[in-house]
């Protein structure tokens, strides 16, 4: 592939990227509902904030695989498995049916502690 190619490939998949990012359940946090996610977990195929994404990142790479919505290159591949999960909502309808009655989702302006002990149970489930 040559140089052409790679930039055409790369500009092609920020644009996918940005699509589904536009997507209206996809502009908050899945994990907590803060606005304007700019982190994502793509084998989870859920947009996330900076907060929650270090949480996720604390989860491991075989849990959960970290990326920038902005500062990483993503793969076709990458964007597809995203694309397929269905966006935010999609996702949470199947991990938060395992989620124990009076296990509360974190807030935007929740804790530190509190965002690891939800997303920990809620992502325990894969």
């Amino acid at each position: 592939m040559n140089a052409t190619m790679i930039t055409k490939s790369t500009s092609v998949n920020r644009r996918r990227l940005r699509n589904l990012l536009n997507k209206s359940d996809n502009r908050i946090c899945a994990d907590c509902g803060a606005p304007d996610p700019k982190w994502a977990s793509s084998n989870i195929g859920v947009f996330i904030c900076l907060k929650c994404c270090d949480v996720h990142r604390s989860l491991g790479t075989h849990i959960s695989k970290v990326l920038s919505v902005t500062l990483d290159e993503w793969s076709n591949e990458q964007i597809d498995a995203m694309s397929e999960v269905g966006g935010n909502s999609a996702a949470n309808a199947i991990y938060e049916a395992y989620i124990p009655e009076g296990f509360s989702k974190p807030g935007p302006d929740a804790g530190i502690e509190e965002r690891k002990r939800f997303i920990r149970f809620h992502f325990s489930q894969i």
